[in-house]
């Protein structure tokens, strides 16, 4: 074989070889990067918190217990991915949750203020009151018999472990030291008040519901 040809060869094996080890590569990377919606989110908790927001009446004692709780994250891309978790802080812990992924920062900041809070002004807090709020309310409601609505299988990744972080607040549940029901338009009244009847106990509980409920 003439030295040129095998020159050029030996050439071609080498940057064949170096084809292969990019593809490998790329391969590797694109295997490393959750892609899908479920995928992302099960792994925020290795992404840096962007930011957190709570609804401003959080102290508040005469409404109606609710409190919605944002808590946002920057994914490896530069989006936001975030998770929303609306607390019953009088009765029924983590009322509901969802989490969105893939938001440009810009159009997140734009839906924190115009659609995800509902009938609460959002304000900025603490990662440990986001925290402290979400996972106390869980644990005021379990001693009743209620457990988080089924999405928080999901979205509890976007919040770091329980005892991960300080929870340095003066949080109270209930409302005069007993559980307060507010029925919901989608709740199942009557089976949350049979619920607080065998938990709580006759007479250890409040409520507000509508006539058709009972």
């Amino acid at each position: 074989m003439p030295r040129d040809q095998r020159k050029y060869q030996k050439a071609l094996m080498k940057k064949k070889s170096k084809q292969k080890a990019v593809a490998q590569h790329t391969a590797q990377q694109k295997a490393s990067t959750p892609s899908s919606l479920q995928a992302i989110i099960r792994r925020a908790r290795d992404y840096p918190i962007l930011e957190c927001w709570i609804s401003d009446n959080w102290q508040n004692k005469g409404d109606m217990g609710l409190i919605e709780v944002l808590v946002a994250r920057k994914q490896p891309d530069g989006d936001v991915c975030f998770g929303l978790y609306l607390v019953d802080k009088f009765c029924l812990g983590l009322k509901n949750t969802l989490a969105k992924v893939g938001l440009p920062l810009a159009s997140f900041q734009r839906e924190v203020h115009k659609s995800l809070f509902h009938g609460t002004k959002p304000t900025k807090c603490s990662v440990e009151l986001a925290h402290q709020m979400i996972y106390a309310a869980i644990e005021y409601a379990a001693q009743f018999g209620f457990e988080p609505e089924k999405d928080w299988a999901l979205t509890q990744y976007m919040l770091a472990p329980r005892g991960e972080l300080e929870e340095p607040y003066q949080l109270t549940f209930g409302r005069d030291g007993k559980p307060f029901y507010v029925a919901g338009p989608y709740d199942n009244a009557q089976r949350i008040l049979k619920q607080l009847e065998k938990t709580a106990g006759p007479g250890n509980y409040h409520y507000i519901v509508a006539m058709d409920d009972l």
